[in-house]
């Protein structure tokens, strides 16, 4: 069976403390997961640092990117799977758009 390529966003708030050289490096890191498993970036939007809604792992602030893409659903668990062992995400969340 075949699974069918959706679109999702992702969005993910990174440790506002991180140097640019490291959050580049977790960007480039979603980026080829994605890409390996044959989904299709559609828009990155970069957010910046932002204040939290409340308080997450001692952290007021984060540094928000939101990415759009059309993959498979086997591409979302994977990025869940390195979002949950990256150090540098505090937060991720990964929601299928309606079509």
């Amino acid at each position: 069976m075949e699974l069918k390529t959706r679109t999702y966003e992702t969005t993910f708030v990174l440790k506002p403390d991180l140097e640019d050289e490291e959050k580049e490096q977790i960007l480039t890191r979603v980026k080829n997961t994605i890409l390996d498993h044959d989904g299709e970036i559609t828009e990155v939007d970069a957010w910046g640092k932002r204040q939290l809604a409340y308080e997450i792992k001692d952290y007021r602030s984060g540094d928000y990117t939101i990415l759009e893409m059309n993959a498979k659903t086997s591409v979302v668990k994977e990025l869940e799977r390195i979002f949950k062992i990256m150090d540098g995400v505090i937060r991720y969340l990964v929601v299928k758009k309606e079509s």
